[in-house]
């Protein structure tokens, strides 16, 4: 999955519960870290693993529990944010998600298709496949960092809670 989506859709997630845009942003950044793995050319390395993941996480989770009650009201969905990545890497590539509980890396198929003709009919698709998982370097790593698509989504998205700031700045109240 692109990088700008592993960022918009946290976010996006983020402030409907209710955390402002400004804690939310680096909040959602926390989205593209696992791709850092990509710097070292391997991708969708332990990175990816939501248990490796979780257990980097603990600290954090410690940390802000002893502290501050309103760190931890932030830390949590960090921890969210952080899973939020392969999860979404799973729809679209094999993941290690369960590693290394777990020796193989997992991609879904969903999908929800229609048919209309002499009759209509819906036929779902959920489909799990694993494969064994290989961390393996490369000579070189090439994706987007956004598709049109990616970027359309991410507008959509992120439109309301634009203009929700606007209100906010000039007083308006928000009617339903």
């Amino acid at each position: 999955m692109e990088p700008l989506l592993h960022v918009v859709v946290p976010f996006t997630a983020l402030t409907l519960l209710g955390i402002k845009p400004r804690a939310a942003l680096p909040l959602a950044l926390l989205g593209v870290l696992p791709d850092l793995d990509a710097l070292f050319l391997i991708h969708r390395s332990i990175s990816h693993s939501a248990i490796i993941l979780t257990l980097a996480w603990t600290p954090v989770l410690a940390a802000t529990w002893l502290r501050s009650p309103t760190y931890r009201l932030h830390a949590v969905p960090g921890l969210l944010v952080l899973l939020s990545h392969p999860i979404i890497d799973m729809t679209g590539g094999y993941t290690p998600i369960l590693w290394p509980l777990l020796d193989d890396s997992i991609r879904l198929s969903l999908s929800l298709n229609g048919r209309v003709g002499p009759g209509v009919s819906i036929s779902p698709l959920i489909r799990v496949h694993s494969t064994p998982t290989v961390f393996q370097s490369v000579t070189s790593l090439d994706y987007p960092l956004f598709t049109g698509e990616g970027l359309a989504i991410s507008l959509i998205l992120l439109a309301p809670i634009a203009l929700n700031l606007i209100r906010e700045r000039h007083g308006a109240s928000v009617q339903t």
